[in-house]
C-alpha cells in the first residue's frame, strides 16, 4: 500500500462519526412510515415485514427492530441500537460496539399506530470466547426466554396476543440511536493463486446442473405458496378446515400443539429471499380462524421459524417433521 493509501485510510477510521437520538416518546402514536422517516429507515414498511395478529378485535402488528435501522449514506456505514439497554457484564468498548450489542428488539404497532418499543435485554456471560458449546447454550436460553412461547417446547405464539404481556420491559427514557461513519478503505480480498481460483471453480461446477431445477421449483414454491398465504389475512376464517385448507399444496405442512390441539401453525415453503435458502410463510389458527400471519423477513428475523425446531429444553434439532438436525424449518 502507498504511503498516501495508508494515510487516506488512517483517516477515514479515525473520522468521528455521527450520532443521531430519537426518544420513543417522540414516536409513540407515529405510523410505521412515519416511524421509518424519523429514525431514517429504508421508507414504506409494509405488512410483510411483521408479525400480525388479529383478535378479540385488536389489529396488532409486531415489527423486529431491524426493519427501522438507519440506512447509511453511499461510502459508509450505520449502526442502529437502544442505548439505554443496561449490559449486567459492563462490557467496554468503542461507542459503536457497544450500540451494536444493543441492536435487537421489537416495535409494536396497533391500528397503524407505535403504541411500544421492546429492546431485547443483554445476557450475562456474553464476554466468554465463542465456542461451539457457547453458543449451543446461548441459543437454548435465548429460546426459553423468548417471548413468542407460552411455554418451552410449544408451538409459538400459540396464545396470539398473550405475547404481547411477554415483550421485555422498555427502560426509561428510551431512545432509538445511530451512529454513521465513512467505510474503512479496505482492498479486495483474494486468494493470490490462480491455482487455486480454478481448483474452486471447478469444485463449484457439478453443483451447477441443479441450478435450473433449483429455479423451477423455487419459482413453484413461491407461485403456490405465495398464493396460499394471500387467499386469507389474521381474522379471516378459513375456507374449509386447516387440514383440507394445507392438503392440495406442495411444500405445506400442518403442525398442532399436543398440549392445546384446538391450535394449529400451517408452515408454507416459499422461494428464497435474500439468501439462497428457502423462505418461509407461518399461518397461527385457532379452530377454523386465521390469528395470526407471518412471513419470509420477520419469521427469520423474530425467530420463529427456529423456534418451531427447539425441544422443551431450548434444544435445536428434529422436533418436528422438517426440522433438521441443526434446527432448521423447511416445510
Amino acid at each position: 500500500m502507498s504511503l498516501v493509501a495508508a494515510l487516506l485510510s488512517v483517516a477515514l477510521q479515525a473520522a468521528p462519526e455521527r450520532e443521531t437520538r430519537v426518544p420513543v416518546a417522540d414516536l409513540l402514536g407515529q405510523t410505521p412510515g412515519q416511524v421509518a422517516a424519523a429514525l431514517g429507515a429504508a421508507p414504506d414498511p409494509v405488512a410483510a415485514d411483521a408479525f400480525r395478529i388479529a383478535e378479540g378485535g385488536r389489529a396488532v402488528e409486531i415489527y423486529p427492530a431491524m426493519r427501522f435501522w438507519r440506512v447509511a449514506p453511499a461510502g459508509e456505514s450505520c449502526v442502529t441500537g437502544f442505548p439505554e439497554v443496561s449490559d449486567p457484564d459492563n462490557v467496554e468498548g468503542r461507542p459503536r460496539t457497544r450500540l451494536a450489542r444493543r441492536n435487537r428488539g421489537y416495535l409494536v404497532f396497533e391500528n397503524g399506530r407505535l403504541a411500544g418499543v421492546h429492546p431485547e435485554p443483554l445476557r450475562s456471560g456474553g464476554t466468554d470466547r465463542a465456542t461451539r458449546e457457547s453458543l449451543e447454550a446461548f441459543g437454548r436460553a435465548r429460546s426459553l426466554q423468548s417471548p413468542w412461547l407460552a411455554a418451552p417446547g410449544r408451538l409459538p405464539a400459540s396464545d396470539g396476543l398473550g405475547v404481547l404481556d411477554r415483550l421485555p420491559t422498555a427502560p426509561a427514557d428510551l431512545s432509538v440511536a445511530s451512529l454513521c461513519g465513512p467505510l474503512p478503505n479496505r482492498p479486495p480480498v483474494r486468494s493470490g493463486d490462480i491455482g487455486t481460483d480454478i481448483i474452486w471453480a471447478m469444485i463449484g461446477l457439478p453443483f451447477l446442473v441443479a441450478v435450473p431445477f433449483q429455479r423451477s421449483e423455487a419459482a413453484r414454491a413461491d407461485r403456490e405458496g405465495g398464493a396460499l398465504l394471500a387467499s386469507v389475512e389474521p381474522g379471516s376464517v378459513l375456507p374449509q378446515d386447516v387440514d383440507a385448507f394445507a392438503a392440495g399444496t406442495k411444500g405445506v405442512r400442518v403442525y398442532r400443539d399436543p398440549a392445546d390441539p384446538g391450535f394449529a401453525i400451517v408452515a408454507v415453503k416459499l422461494g428464497p429471499g435474500h439468501s439462497n435458502g428457502s423462505d418461509i410463510g407461518l399461518l397461527g389458527v385457532r379452530g377454523d380462524r386465521v390469528v395470526w400471519e407471518t412471513e419470509r423477513f420477520p419469521a427469520q428475523v423474530l425467530g420463529l421459524r427456529g423456534l418451531m425446531c427447539r425441544d422443551s429444553g431450548g434444544r435445536a434439532g428434529r422436533v418436528r417433521p422438517g426440522c433438521s438436525t441443526t434446527g432448521f424449518l423447511e416445510p
